[in-house]
Parts: structure tokens; C-alpha cells; sequence
């Protein structure tokens, strides 16, 4: 009996380990787990929430021929002390000066879906060129480190483009420098003749109107043909 109260207890006192042993094992499978679904949390939050600078070569909306050098955050972040950097660089078109400053190469903050631009040089000085473009930016203070995007931007993407008519609001805004011209034509003159059309101007009118009424009608009456000895209508007189 003493026996068999023993292996009882010995039983127990293993059946009561392994419970713990397996407790234990399945408390740091869980402690894994947690830890592990913890980073993915945190990455996909900051995935997330992270900007995205390009800087790209666009047409003119008044010109295929000229392009417009384009700053645009595409993500879904505020970026910080943006560094745009072009090799070859940029160089500046007929319209603006040699020595003028390539826009855009630091940019203080973007928002989310914000866009710079500004026009840059004809096709005759970026044709046939391509350009590795690197770009760097911060999230929020000097602390955090600097996020890069780096690619390449050939300007053969361009090649044997055309548009099929103009941008009504190109056309729009073209009229109305035209009628702006116009107007300002007539300002400057210093002679201008103007016609005023007044109450004694109708007065005037309805009283001619009245006065080739009265000689239609005068005219009418003098017209107005006579009776002659033939007309049967005249009574002749006896002889």
C-alpha cells in the first residue's frame, strides 16, 4: 500500500513538472510571438507613414519643346531638409540666365501630395541625356536618420511625343490676353469717340417717324385718282 502511495506521488510530482515545463515553453512561444507581431505592427505603421521625393523632367503645359523641372512628395509623410542632386547637372535654358541657381536643389519640407515647379531649359539643352538623380530627406529632426531614393532619369522617354490639339484653358487664357490688348489699346488712347443715344435722341426719332407718316399720307391723297365724263358714276346733266 506504501508502495503503491509512492508511484502515486511520484506520478503526480511528474505530471506536475511537465505542466510547468510546458507552461513555460508555451509562455516564451507566446513572448516570441507577441515580440514578433510587435515589430511587424511597428513596420507596417511606419511603412505607412512614409515620404517619398521624386524629382522629375516634365513638359510645359504651353510647350512640348520646354520642360519644367518637378519636385513631388508621392508619399503619405511630411519630409524634411530635402538635398536633390542631379549628375550630370542641370544646366539652365535660353529663357533663363547662365549664372542663375538650379531650383529645387534643398527644399526645406514637403507635405504629403505637395508639388514644386518650376521651367528649367528648352529640348535642344536635354536632349538625348540621361541623369542619376539622388535625393535624400528627413522625417522630423536632425536625430533621425537621413532616407535616400536614388534612380535614373532618361530623357529618351520623351522621344516621339506629339499632342492632338491645344488645352482648352491654354486657349482660354491665350483669348484673353488677346481682348486684354484690345482694351488696353482703347485705355491709352487719348481721343475716344463714344456714341450716347438720350431721351432727346428718341424724342427726335418718334417725331421723324410722325413727320414720314404725314407725307405718306399726303402722298396717298394727292395720288387718289379723278372722275372722268365716262365714269357712270357722275350724274350727267340733261340737254
Amino acid at each position: 500500500m506504501a508502495e503503491q502511495e509512492s508511484w502515486i506521488s511520484a506520478v503526480l510530482g511528474f505530471g506536475g513538472m511537465l505542466a510547468t515545463f510546458v507552461t513555460a515553453v508555451a509562455t516564451i512561444f507566446l513572448w516570441r510571438v507577441t515580440k514578433l507581431l510587435a515589430k511587424e505592427t511597428t513596420r507596417m505603421a511606419e511603412a505607412s507613414d512614409q515620404p517619398h521625393v521624386v524629382a522629375t523632367l516634365s513638359p510645359n503645359r504651353w510647350s512640348l519643346r520646354h520642360f519644367d523641372l518637378v519636385v513631388d512628395n508621392t508619399g503619405n509623410a511630411t519630409a524634411y531638409d530635402i538635398k536633390i542632386q542631379f549628375d550630370p547637372p542641370l544646366q539652365n535654358g535660353e529663357a533663363r540666365r547662365e549664372d542663375t541657381k538650379i531650383p529645387f536643389e534643398r527644399v526645406s519640407v514637403l507635405k504629403p501630395g505637395q508639388g514644386l515647379r518650376s521651367y528649367l531649359a528648352d529640348i535642344s539643352v536635354l536632349e538625348g541625356k540621361a541623369f542619376n538623380v539622388s535625393i535624400s530627406w528627413r522625417r522630423g529632426d536632425k536625430e533621425k536618420p537621413r532616407e535616400s531614393n536614388v534612380y535614373t532619369l532618361t530623357m529618351a522617354d520623351y522621344m516621339g511625343t506629339s499632342e492632338l490639339g491645344r488645352d482648352p484653358l491654354i486657349d482660354m487664357a491665350r483669348s484673353l490676353q488677346k481682348v486684354e490688348k484690345s482694351l488696353g489699346s482703347m485705355v491709352r488712347s487719348k481721343h475716344l469717340k463714344v456714341d450716347v443715344y438720350t431721351s432727346a435722341d428718341r424724342m427726335q426719332e418718334r417725331q421723324d417717324t410722325l413727320d414720314t407718316l404725314e407725307r405718306m399720307d399726303a402722298r396717298r391723297s394727292s395720288e387718289k385718282p379723278r372722275p372722268t365724263l365716262n365714269d357712270k358714276s357722275i350724274p350727267r346733266a340733261d340737254l
